[in-house]
């Protein structure tokens, strides 16, 4: 249905233009309704192009069903927790619904912001995964859900039952999302593709502000109070004990001085620092650049030249 209305606006369009065009002598104001014109419709076939839904065919002895979508003033309507998705910097969502052999399940497709957009969602919303890395380098496949951070796109593919058969569904109608919108695969920053980064990539998070910080099990919350920040999380698993990095982009320059006063570093303003709190936590960071640094945190002293190899 979406695909017709955007047939018809195209044919309006043009009609539109062919009126204009032969009908309405040249003039300024001629140009100018034009314009307005185009510029009003542009918006909305852009939103309509911008998810490919499923359609018959797509997926053998299935019935797909019709498309719903969802913009920014209408997300929370659908999901009353969604301003987690709109700190991310939510666009759009599109939502089917998949029966096939006794099982139904829903499809939902989030546009987002940007590739690092989505793979934040993708990483403090994943569940318990059966398999990971199936169709690209970030997805989860469970019994009730199947999650993939994939370009711009967040992709959940769920069931309410868990059966054989809605499983069998996932990945099909993942990977059939997927074709119909092609994405170009989004690459790590460092120093997250090093091999003992790697390891640990199972608990890396990237956090965009205050609501998406309360999902995510870190033991130094409270040093992002009033600080305006992203950052990539990991959980590094050491045998006597864990350690905890993170690479933290600040908004401003005075949000990375509150910071670094609230996790004790005091007035340090070199290239890097370290300090140990009353109760025995080790702290460090190490300026990566104006904007940025590595921090890192643990019960032993552990520097960060142990986790992080020279770029």
């Amino acid at each position: 249905m979406a695909v017709c209305n955007l047939f018809l606006q195209g044919q309006q369009f043009r009609e539109f233009f062919y009126l204009y065009r032969v009908n309405v002598p040249y003039s300024k104001f001629a140009v100018m309704r034009f314009l307005l014109f185009f510029f009003m419709l542009a918006p909305l076939m852009i939103m309509a192009q911008s998810i490919v839904p499923l359609a018959a065919g797509d997926l053998p002895d299935a019935n797909i069903g019709a498309m719903n979508t969802y913009g920014i003033e209408s997300i929370l309507e659908y999901n009353e927790d969604a301003g987690v998705m709109v700190e991310y910097g939510f666009q759009a969502l599109m939502v089917q619904e998949i029966k096939s052999k006794g099982a139904t399940v829903k499809v939902e497709v989030y546009q987002m912001s940007s590739p690092e957009a989505a793979y934040g969602i993708f990483t403090v919303s994943v569940l318990k995964c059966k398999q990971r890395d199936t169709l690209t380098p970030y997805d989860c496949n469970g019994v009730f859900q199947y999650q993939a951070a994939y370009g711009n796109l967040y992709i959940g593919v769920s069931s309410t039952s868990g059966s054989t058969s809605a499983q069998s569904l996932y990945i099909p109608a993942a990977m059939a999302v997927m074709q119909k919108n092609p994405q170009q695969l989004f690459q790590l920053p460092e120093p997250f593709n090093q091999p003992l980064m790697v390891k640990g990539r199972r608990n890396l998070a990237y956090v965009r502000g205050m609501v998406a910080l309360q999902n995510l099990p870190i033991p130094y919350q409270e040093l992002f109070a009033g600080v305006g920040f992203n950052m990539y999380s990991i959980v590094l698993v050491n045998a006597d004990s864990d350690y905890y990095f993170a690479r933290i982009g600040f908004e401003t320059p005075d949000s990375q001085s509150r910071f670094k006063e609230l996790a004790g570093f005091g007035p340090i303003e070199g290239p890097s620092g370290n300090t140990s709190t009353n109760n025995g936590i080790y702290r460090e960071y190490r300026q990566v650049d104006y904007q940025t640094i590595y921090f890192l945190q643990s019960q032993e002293p552990w520097p960060i030249s142990a986790v992080v190899q020279p770029e």
